[in-house]
């Protein structure tokens, strides 16, 4: 470093006017200020906090009693041997066999049926 850097460096600056720093500081900001959006308002809210974990506790209460709640209640399966014989009936007459083979394939699906249970 020679004399004359060393010289600047020790130099006193003079601060800038109140003007200046104004002027300066209105150009750094931002083009929008700076405002509280209503989902900031609600979010940080703290009655909207309270709300919102009331909620979850609510649900969660919720989903832990529903299956205690939901009866089940038996459903009688007679409908469903008839359905089947009737399926087979009529898969029966769509092929085109004869009444004897289709009563033949009806009592075996009404049989089946039975052993199933």
């Amino acid at each position: 470093m020679d004399d004359l850097e060393r010289s600047l460096l020790d130099a006193e600056r003079p601060e800038p006017g109140a003007d200046v720093r104004a002027r300066v500081l209105a150009a750094a900001m931002p083009l929008v200020g700076a405002d509280d959006s209503r989902l900031d308002r609600v979010w940080f809210s703290p009655r909207w906090r309270a709300a919102a974990a009331l909620a979850l506790l609510i649900l969660a209460a919720v989903d832990r009693l529903t299956p205690q709640i939901v009866a089940v209640t038996p459903v009688a399966q007679d409908h469903l041997m008839a359905n089947s014989a009737k399926a087979v009936a009529m898969a029966a007459r769509d092929v085109g066999l004869t009444p004897n083979a289709t009563a033949v394939l009806i009592a075996q699906a009404i049989e089946a049926e039975g052993a199933r249970r």
